[in-house]
């Protein structure tokens, strides 16, 4: 079963990507489970997944990265036996922290994770505000990324865009960075790269 956690602060374009990268997998005939976190307790962006007919499960009143990493585990186990999924994506609550997640996974004794990949997502329209004020919480979203994510390199002005590659390497110059368009479809390489 493959992994695929997508992490990124409030507004950075997780549920845009995570919809998008569902739906390409579906394409290409995977059988898809989306886990949303929402840290209240009324989720809006499953509601937004359930409508587009995507199959998502939801973990509310927390964070997966801490108070809720129990029910992630048992989450991924009841999948496994329930639903067989060949991708499990995970869009954490903004202020999850992946590498507490990933620290959580060796609890799970269902299928083997055979693949795990982690994406932080940032956005370039408002890092470097963000960036002031939200430093720890972005820095360990990003140092614990396998890719970061530029997102809305079409919205945001090209000296945002360098602004936030600049930042991002620095937080992490071992993860592939990757710039991607809020609007126009993704390059397949990434899909394949990223879902399989």
């Amino acid at each position: 079963m493959r992994l695929l956690l997508i992490a990124g602060f409030l507004g950075s374009g997780k549920t845009t990507l995570t919809i998008n990268l569902a739906r390409a997998a579906v394409a290409r005939g995977k059988k898809v489970a989306i886990l949303v976190n929402e840290i209240g307790a009324i989720g809006i962006d499953n509601q937004l997944m359930r409508q587009l007919e995507l199959n998502v499960f939801q973990l509310f009143g927390g964070c997966i990265c801490c108070s809720l990493a129990g029910d992630l585990v048992s989450s991924l186990q009841q999948l496994d036996t329930a639903y067989d999924p060949d991708l499990v994506m995970v869009e954490p609550s903004g202020a999850a922290e992946p590498g507490n997640i990933l620290n959580a996974l060796p609890y799970y004794d269902g299928r083997p994770l055979d693949n795990i990949t982690t994406l932080a997502l940032l956005d370039p329209t408002r890092l470097s505000e963000l960036y002031e004020v939200l430093t720890p919480l972005i820095t360990r979203q990003a140092q614990g990324a396998d890719w970061l994510v530029v997102t809305k390199a079409d919205l945001a002005q090209p000296e945002e865009v360098e602004v936030a590659v600049r930042i991002a390497t620095g937080i992490n110059p071992r993860a592939r960075l990757v710039k991607v368009d809020a609007r126009a479809p993704l390059d397949q390489a990434l899909v394949e790269e990223w879902v399989g």
